[in-house]
């Protein structure tokens, strides 16, 4: 795999960790956010090829960060991630959004995202 720039914005420390573990492993540089104002930041700062977004979030929640986002950079990649029916997906996936991970996810179909994105 080559060497993806990659974000992981996920309210659960343990879990965007253990993703950024892995991803490191598969040859990634990866970035972690705590919540979607910090993924918004982050974004403002630098590009990413691909970011991985739980929808669930305090400060700012996933699909207000995509679309904030999406105002800094309109091309940006992003997959949303939750662990619950989110009905407000919907609208981030209507509106470019490049997939929907259902937690708990195989680590493969994240893998996969990745390679088509870098």
């Amino acid at each position: 795999m080559s060497r993806a720039n990659v974000m992981i914005v996920d309210d659960d420390q343990d879990l965007a960790e253990s993703l950024a573990e892995l991803l490191e492993m598969s040859g990634c540089k990866v970035t972690t956010a705590a919540n979607g104002r910090e993924a918004v930041l982050s974004h403002g700062k630098r590009d990413f090829d691909i970011t991985f977004m739980d929808v669930r979030m305090p400060i700012m929640n996933g699909v207000d960060s995509f679309f904030e986002i999406r105002k800094l950079k309109p091309d940006a990649k992003i997959v949303m991630m939750t662990g619950f029916k989110e009905a407000i997906v919907a609208k981030a996936l209507e509106a470019g959004a490049v997939g929907l991970l259902n937690k708990p996810f195989d680590i493969a179909a994240m893998l996969a995202i990745v390679a088509k994105a870098a």
